[in-house]
């Protein structure tokens, strides 16, 4: 009887593990990516505003108090998805530390501001947030719009892909696409996790220029 209770000890103390770790999975760490997407978004906003950004951008916006914990990290641009009503604050950089904080721009990949190439952004679908948990619900001709220091661009989806983690050919964008600009997102697919990746391709439609 004793085994049994110890053994029914350990399962009962292995299942409320497993339980706290989803939970925080879940709650706790998208309440971290809220708190500081509130951050990034106040920033953000305040230097385009206040006319505060470094000429010519350079990717990074000042922060108005530099003992935050989160100074590293800046705001380079705001993503816009209306139909899965995503507004949020883009970093730069894919790492897990940067995703924590929201939709990063993948180094290698074409600045926003670029006269030509392809952007990437990465993001989330369980988690921090989840910032494209329904980018599957995206359908060609859906617009995408990216803000910056310099000017609003505005995309049109044109197709997406399921690849494995390994193709990282895609960020060069779509190759039946004949913009000069494109744009590229990237998560992880099935939902809940990161067997293989949903790409999202976009073709720029409009830039204006900011006055």
């Amino acid at each position: 009887m004793k085994a049994l209770r110890a053994t029914g000890s350990v399962f009962i103390f292995l299942g409320l593990s497993i339980l706290f770790f989803v939970l925080y999975e879940l709650v706790g760490t998208s309440a971290i990516t809220k708190a500081r997407q509130s951050d990034l978004q106040a920033d953000f906003q305040l230097a385009l505003e206040g006319g505060a950004l470094p000429d010519p951008f350079t990717g990074e916006l000042p922060l108005p108090n530099p003992s935050r914990a989160r100074s590293s990290v800046r705001g380079i641009a705001r993503l816009r998805i209306p139909k899965i009503g995503v507004n949020v604050i883009v970093v730069e950089g894919v790492t897990l530390e940067r995703l924590a904080y929201g939709p990063g721009h993948y180094p290698m990949t074409a600045k926003f501001d670029d006269e030509k190439g392809s952007a990437g952004i990465a993001g989330h679908r369980t988690g921090w947030g989840a910032p494209f948990f329904n980018l599957d619900r995206l359908r060609g001709g859906d617009q995408v719009i990216v803000e910056t220091s310099k000017a609003t661009y505005t995309y049109r989806m044109t197709t997406s892909r399921i690849v494995s983690p390994g193709h990282g050919e895609v960020l060069d964008g779509n190759p039946r696409s004949e913009a000069v600009k494109q744009l590229v997102l990237t998560t992880c697919t099935p939902k809940f996790t990161a067997r293989d990746r949903l790409i999202i391709f976009l073709d720029l439609m409009q830039a204006v220029p900011r006055t």
